[in-house]
């Protein structure tokens, strides 16, 4: 009975210190990892980027910490369509982390959406708000998936050129 009482405390134990070490990828954590983000936006050195492909194009600025890291990306995505999208991301290790997408579709017919997106650094979409119109609904996989490979992309081309800069 004290053998099975010393491991189950043992395995209790170990999982409080495995999940403390990890609270930074938790909503929470991230939500403080926004802040200290936003604090830094003021006085942050950021480079302007052009970004295109077939269906859109977007201007967008990377924002560095002192350490020369990517934090933050604002960008203005446009589709060759007529809506507009202004999204925001942000990184910690090169990872992103959180993910705000506020958009206007004018036509067929007119549709606002407003998607917020807290991300693990697996990749994995920890919880997230999607407003339409007004209405909360469910974000489906393949989108969410479209906005974390996105800033992955946008990601990619700050890396080259902070890459080309050394050299």
């Amino acid at each position: 009975m004290l053998r099975t009482f010393y491991f189950l405390f043992i395995t209790l134990l170990i999982v409080l210190i495995c999940s403390c070490g990890r609270k930074e990828y938790t909503e929470y954590g991230i939500q403080e990892i926004i802040n200290k983000t936003d604090s830094l936006l003021y006085t942050a050195e950021f480079k302007k980027f052009d970004w295109g492909s077939a269906k859109a194009y977007s201007y967008f600025r990377a924002y560095y910490n002192d350490a020369g890291e990517l934090i933050f990306i604002n960008e203005d995505y446009r589709y060759r369509s007529p809506a507009s999208v202004f999204n925001r991301y942000y990184f910690k290790d090169g990872n992103v982390l959180y993910i705000i997408s506020k958009s206007e579709v004018i036509k067929p017919v007119k549709e606002l959406k407003n998607i917020t997106m807290f991300i693990d650094p697996s990749k994995n979409v920890i919880a997230y708000n999607k407003i339409v119109n007004g209405e909360s609904v469910s974000l489906d996989s393949d989108e969410a998936d479209m906005f974390i490979n996105h800033a992955g992309e946008l990601r990619d081309i700050v890396e080259r050129h902070r890459l080309a800069k050394k050299d």
